[in-house]
This record gives structure tokens, C-alpha cells and sequence, in this order.
């Protein structure tokens, strides 16, 4: 081989052993690299249930689009909604068509009847039937992989509950509540196995009067009814729909009738008025129920200065 030859083999191999060193380097500089991929693209998710959107705000999670039942989301969404697109309460075909999801989560019981209408618009996963809103928090957390996440909510939750008893155990003791609805048309009462009645006579332990049927979620009553279940504390919610104008109407009225003034929670001065169209998901989620549960302590507080 002339030399001219073998300084050429030399040269090509230099170039070559350069060439393998600089892509083990690169190849080191990539695995050792400290800053992050890019994040994939979020997930587009859409709530087809007034209460679902409540689920996903506690798991940190906005939705392209969700059910409302009153105009606006609620106020304790603290504006992280305020670009959700509207589906109204119920089957909204069009509004979902026009969200692109690439995820629906419907209630089992009420949405199944349209599963394949919402299967050919993005992947449906339809949530069961559950009695207790930690269930179907759980349900959804699990579909979204957020399950410790949820278990944190529910800790928060039975956490702040607990303070809140403590609170008003401090101020009432064994004395006796009521809590009233006054609605557009008729008014009821709720007992402890009603979704509030859970909250306000079992978790909170505020204790009901003897004469309510403990098998009874709510009575329909008149003001002569009301009688039969003489409290000393009301907790009073003037219902806070659309049409407020109506049950307050309800409410003035009641308030000047003698058998309502001879009523021992009102001649007491303890009838506590709370509630509001943002009480819609009280004892059906947690940060619905946390606020309810905030003013009815701050009221009663507010009452014993």
C-alpha cells in the first residue's frame, strides 16, 4: 500500500473516531438533560351533570364544557371557569359537538339513553349511581387518574366539618334546629336522612326536634304545620332560584303572620336566613357543602354577639 493510500485510511479513521466521540457526547447531553419535555397537551373534558363540574374543580381540573343549572357557575369557581363553555341543564348534543372533547363524563342514570350519540363525539364514560358524593368523586377521580387527589378533597372536607361541629357544639349544645326551605310555590322542611339533613343533623350534630318521622327526607308544610315541629334554632332558606322574587314573597308574607311570631325559634330571635342559588350542590359535594356549612356557623356566631 503507497503511502498516499495509508495516510488516507488514517485520516478516514481520525474523522470516524471523531465523529463516535462527538455523538457519545451528544447522546450524554441528552440523557443528562435537566429541563423538562413539554408538557402534553391537556385533556379536553366536558361534565354533562350540574354537580360534575363542582368534582372537577376540587381535582384541579377545568373543563372545556359543563352543565349549569343557573346562568352563571358558581361564584366559589373563582373565575377558573369563566371560560367554560355553557351546556345548559341537560342533553345538549350541539354544545358538545361544538367543545371538541376528547372526553365525556355523564351521569349512568340519566345520560345512558344517548351513550352512542356521545360515543361518536369523543370517548363517553358513564358514571354509576352512588348515594354518598364522595362515591362519585371517587368515580371521577379515577377516570382523570387523580385518586390521591380526591382522597385530599375528602380529608380537607371531614377535617373542616369537624371544626365546625366543634364550633357549634361550643354555642348550642343539645338545643334543637329546624332547617326550612322556602321555594316559589311551597315550603318544606328536611330531616336527617335528606342529602342537607346529613350535613346539618348528622355530620354538624345539630340536634332535630323529637315529632320529625325519621323516615321522611322532606315534608311539605303550611306555617299551621309548623307548629308540630317548634325548634328552638330555624336554619331558613329563601330559595335563591332565577325567580327569587317569588319565594321571598312567600317569606314576607310569613313574616308578619301571628303563628309564625308565636314560634319559639322566632320569639328566640335564632332563625338564622342563609342560602342562596349557590347552595344548589349543598350536600351533594364537598366545596358546595363547605360553603354552606361556613355561613350557617357564621351565622349562628354571628347571632350569639
Amino acid at each position: 500500500m503507497s503511502k498516499g493510500k495509508i495516510g488516507g485510511v488514517w485520516f478516514i479513521a481520525l474523522v470516524l473516531l471523531l465523529m463516535t466521540a462527538c455523538g457519545s457526547n451528544k447522546a450524554n447531553e441528552v440523557k443528562n438533560e435537566s429541563t423538562p419535555a413539554a408538557e402534553p397537551e391537556k385533556l379536553r373534558v366536558v361534565a354533562t351533570s350540574v354537580t360534575y363540574p363542582d368534582f372537577l374543580y376540587v381535582l384541579g381540573v377545568t373543563p372545556v364544557a359543563a352543565e349549569n343549572y343557573h346562568a352563571e357557575f358558581p361564584s366559589y369557581f373563582n373565575d377558573t371557569f369563566k371560560d367554560v363553555a355553557k351546556l345548559g341543564n341537560g342533553e345538549n348534543l350541539e354544545g358538545l359537538l361544538a367543545s371538541e372533547p376528547d372526553l365525556i363524563i355523564a351521569p349512568k342514570w340519566r345520560d345512558e339513553k344517548v351513550y352512542d350519540q356521545y360515543s361518536k363525539i369523543a370517548k363517553t364514560v358513564l358514571m354509576p349511581d352512588r348515594d354518598n358524593w364522595r362515591d362519585e368523586l371517587r368515580d371521577i377521580a379515577e377516570v382523570l387518574d387523580k385518586a390521591k387527589e380526591a382522597d385530599q378533597v375528602i380529608q380537607e372536607y371531614e377535617a373542616h366539618i369537624q371544626e365546625a361541629k366543634a364550633e357549634l357544639q361550643a354555642i348550642v349544645g343539645d338545643e334543637t334546629f329546624v332547617y326550612m326551605r322556602v321555594m316559589q310555590s311551597e315550603s318544606f322542611i328536611m330531616g336527617e336522612i335528606s342529602a342537607r339533613g346529613k350535613v346539618i343533623h348528622g355530620e354538624l350534630g345539630l340536634k332535630t326536634v323529637a315529632a320529625y318521622p325519621k323516615e321522611e327526607g322532606s315534608l311539605s308544610i303550611s306555617l299551621e304545620t309548623l307548629t308540630e315541629f317548634d325548634s328552638d334554632h330555624i336554619i331558613l332558606q329563601v330559595d335563591g332560584g332565577e325567580d327569587k322574587a317569588s319565594a321571598q314573597k312567600i317569606y314576607d308574607d310569613m313574616k308578619s303572620n301571628p303563628v309564625w311570631l308565636g314560634l319559639k325559634a322566632v320569639k328566640a330571635n335564632q332563625v338564622y336566613v342563609v342560602g342562596d342559588k349557590e347552595w344548589m350542590n349543598f350536600g351533594y359535594s364537598s366545596v358546595a357543602t363547605i360553603r354552606a356549612v361556613d355561613e350557617i356557623v357564621a351565622a349562628i356566631k354571628q347571632n350569639e354577639k
